[in-house]
């Protein structure tokens, strides 16, 4: 997996959680807390299961939920033009 338009992709930190811009088509999202670490660790080259890893290592969440929420995260960015396989 590789993030498309990476050098177009900017992630602010909020006071809950953090918002993802598309800075070349001008898409934003608001992350929770989870959310971030998910698109960070996709920003650092790695790929969904470091992701699940660093989502169940800082927050109370179980493997199986973690992996579920990273896979329909993954899979929104991809529909939005973000990810791609």
């Amino acid at each position: 997996m590789k993030l498309r338009n990476r050098k177009h992709l900017v992630v602010t930190d909020t006071d809950y959680g953090a918002v993802l811009l598309d800075s070349k088509s001008g898409q934003y999202w608001q992350l929770n807390p989870p959310g971030a670490v998910i698109v960070r660790t996709l920003l650092d080259g790695e790929g969904p299961d470091e992701a699940i890893r660093r989502v169940t290592e800082r927050f109370d969440v179980e493997t199986e939920r973690a992996t579920t929420d990273v896979h329909a995260l993954i899979d929104a960015m991809r529909s939005a033009g973000v990810v791609e396989k």
